[in-house]
């Protein structure tokens, strides 16, 4: 599914883990289009910016790859443990929380052996 329309973006903001989060207006949109984008809602998309049109030839779309093949484990563990830190509203930053959290699995792993 493919969507372009015109924006302006209202606010830019760095996060603590490094991403990007960003806020975006845009004029009236037709219900096809809202729907579309509340269908990707919450998903791993891709967004290309210009200030004009963009056409296909344009863009360097990449192969579509399984997940699997693009993040190692460790990776898909922490995108993992930042849902649940979102959902939660945990206090702090999440780094701070994800470091807790991985001393305690590393702590209850080696419990396993005493």
């Amino acid at each position: 599914m493919i969507l372009q329309f015109s924006a302006q973006i209202d606010s830019a903001k760095a996060n603590n883990d490094r991403t990007i989060s960003l806020k975006i207006d845009t004029q009236e949109l037709s219900s096809e289009e809202t729907a579309k984008i509340f269908a990707m809602f919450q998903k791993q998309i891709w967004i290309a910016i210009a200030e004009t049109s963009i056409s296909k030839e344009q863009l360097n779309i990449p192969e579509v790859l399984n997940e699997m093949d693009t993040k190692s484990p460790s990776q898909r563990l922490r995108d993992r443990m930042f849902v649940v830190f979102k959902e939660k509203k945990v206090a702090g930053t999440f780094d701070e929380w994800y470091k807790k959290q991985l001393e305690t699995i590393g702590e209850n792993y080696l419990a396993k052996i005493q």
